[in-house]
């Protein structure tokens, strides 16, 4: 019987070596796979590396790969910016620099509009419709004149405005601005729960961070100046690794719960976190102060700054802001001019410095939302002022080119465009398919002067729409009887009446698509107060000084008004500076000609 046992217990014996191997195996092959795939910071690199792969090639990529290594061109500027400088309007010009590889502009896929992977339509008439940005060579390779020193990376957290999605928006706006200036790396909140859009949530997502309607990463990737990140990754390198610290107690402060990806979970305890170990400038009020930024690194600039702005309060001759009313300060003004239309007629008390203080904080915090101290509910352009004129239009422009709704949404709503031209075309002599927009505001807004009854809105907009046309209606009311009096005398179409262009876009993105729809029809009527209206005015801003539409050079806005009534309707047919409350409209300041100036890189061979 041994001898015939034996055999069997040497197969056990190698299938049990074979069994410890293989579990060896395996999981070191599972730690491997967990370091090199679902480590997020792998993935980053990986998607990092697709990212070049797809939209950079040769020149474009050492650029790129230059901006990871912390190299630039001379104190952060470039051709495109400085070259031709005039040394009365920046003191300190620096030698021209010729270009080079690090330097030669970045080429990506945003400066156009690609609809082939988002259901249609052709991409050239997508663009030739919708595409107002515009990819300008050399503004990818600008950096803040302050903040890009090499070292230690130093950072930018916010938290979401917590109104509509468009407050929302205009806050993140000005802290993407506000990062770049500052030379900071910009750190983007996790995903969560937006007000207003959490339509249908049994059936869709309705968790959203800002990655979900801008390109932000390839933002990031684009711009040598800025660099974009997720919140997962600055806790996992910053706050896992020790590196922050309660500014009160001094001590090393993880996260609650070590936890580090906070998407989708309740954010107020991440929100106290970040208020603890960073710096939270809650003086930086929009109501109270402009926030300036010089055209050199140092503190005596800083200084000057202040004399500048005590200079510009003094009595300016006399008319308050009237005295811009059509007269407009030229763009590339003295810095004391363009600080004096700035801060008239605005009680502004004081500038918003980024002293020693805060360049020496690690993590900078912006809350965003602090009822009783600070909100940025203000456009960027109203609240960020920059001594060089060259930088404050590459700041509007860095907006209009990158700040711009993703593609999915663009094509989306360049579907609905494109339907509405046929209906429009298929009523009469129509050959351009012409037609024109409300925005009719009435759920939840507080503004009470603005909620004007149907037959009201009807005698505001009967003269400059004619009867019959096909208007289309971005609204949040629901009931149809409401539109009869206008339904009596125009062709009402509205966004639910186009599903088949819009079949497998979240709803929640709607608002949006509605937008940017507005945005192209002719003759466009809004809601005075509101910021989604407003962001359609400066979309219709950004398109009429592309296409050159009448006074485009005052930066005026003909066939676009607010159904309110006599005092606000024709606002937009007249050139104004900013004034107060600045989110209650947009201003021409943020699209008049802030191209001028841009001197094209010659491409390297």
């Amino acid at each position: 019987m041994a001898a015939q046992t034996k055999p069997q217990t040497n197969a056990s014996s190698k299938t049990y070596l074979v069994f410890v191997g293989t579990v060896i195996f395996v999981a070191l092959a599972g730690n491997l796979l967990h370091h090199r795939i679902a480590d997020p910071r792998r993935v980053q690199d990986v998607a990092k590396s697709n990212f070049e792969m797809m939209h950079m090639g040769g020149l474009a990529k050492a650029a790129h790969g230059e901006k990871r290594r912390g190299g630039g061109g001379v104190k952060g500027s470039h051709p495109s910016l400085w070259e031709g400088c005039d040394a009365s309007v920046r003191r300190d010009c620096p030698p021209t620099p010729r270009p080079t590889p690090k330097m030669a502009p970045l080429s990506h896929d945003l400066a156009g509009l690609s609809c082939v992977d988002h259901g249609g339509p052709d991409d050239g008439d997508a663009t030739d419709e919708m595409v107002y940005w515009s990819d300008v060579k050399g503004d990818a390779a600008f950096k803040s004149p302050i903040g890009n020193e090499v070292g230690r990376k130093k950072y930018l957290t916010f938290e979401p405005d917590g109104g509509g999605f468009n407050n929302a928006r205009m806050a993140m706006e000005t802290i993407v601005v506000m990062a770049h200036a500052m030379g900071r790396t910009l750190v983007l909140p996790p995903s969560q729960g937006v007000y207003l859009l959490r339509k249908d949530r049994d059936k869709q997502r309705t968790h959203f961070s800002f990655e979900d309607f801008y390109h932000m990463e390839q933002i990031g990737y684009e711009h040598a100046g800025l660099e974009i990140i997720g919140m997962e990754e600055f806790l996992l390198t910053e706050a896992m690794a020790g590196r922050l610290r309660n500014l009160t107690s001094g001590e090393v402060a993880f996260p609650p719960n070590n936890r580090t990806n906070w998407d989708g979970e309740d954010p107020k305890p991440l929100k106290e976190y970040l208020r603890e170990v960073a710096l939270t400038p809650l003086d930086w009020n929009p109501n109270e102060c402009l926030a300036a930024f010089p055209s050199d690194d140092g503190p005596e600039h800083f200084r000057e700054l202040t004399e500048m702005f005590a200079e510009a309060k003094k009595a300016d001759g006399g008319g308050g802001r009237d005295r811009y009313n059509d007269n407009p300060v030229p763009v590339d003004a003295s810095s004391l001019d363009r600080m004096r239309e700035a801060v008239t007629g605005r009680g502004m008390r004081r500038l918003c410095i980024y002293d020693q203080e805060m360049q020496a904080a690690d993590v900078v915090h912006y809350m965003c939302y602090h009822v009783k101290r600070v909100r940025m509910l203000t456009h960027f352009y109203a609240f960020l002022y920059f001594e060089d004129w060259r930088h404050d239009l590459w700041s509007k422009r860095f907006v209009r080119d990158h700040l711009r709704y993703s593609d999915e949404i663009q094509c989306a709503a360049a579907r609905v465009v494109d339907a509405v031209r046929r209906r429009a075309r298929g009523r009469g002599d129509n050959p351009k398919g012409e037609f024109d927009a409300f925005h009719i505001r009435r759920g939840d807004f507080q503004y009470k002067d603005t909620r004007l009854e149907a037959d009201q809105i009807l005698a505001n907009v009967k003269d400059e729409i004619p009867f019959n046309s096909t208007i289309f209606v971005a609204t949040d009311h629901q009931k149809q009887d409401f539109f009869e009096p206008l339904a009596n005398h125009y062709d009402l179409v509205y966004l639910k009446d186009f599903a088949k262009e819009l079949v497998g876009v979240n709803t929640n993105f709607f608002g949006m698509i509605d937008q940017v729809v507005a945005s192209r029809s002719r003759v466009f009527f809004g809601c005075y107060h509101s910021t989604f209206s407003g962001f359609i005015f400066r979309m219709r801003g950004y398109h009429s000084q592309k296409e050159k539409s009448d006074g485009w050079e005052m930066g005026v806005l003909h066939n676009s008004f607010y159904y309110t009534g006599d005092k606000e309707k024709r606002v937009y047919e007249h050139y104004s500076s900013v004034y107060g409350p600045t989110y209650a409209r947009e201003f021409p300041t943020s699209w008049r000609n802030i191209d001028k100036g841009i001197v094209e890189v010659p491409a390297v061979s």
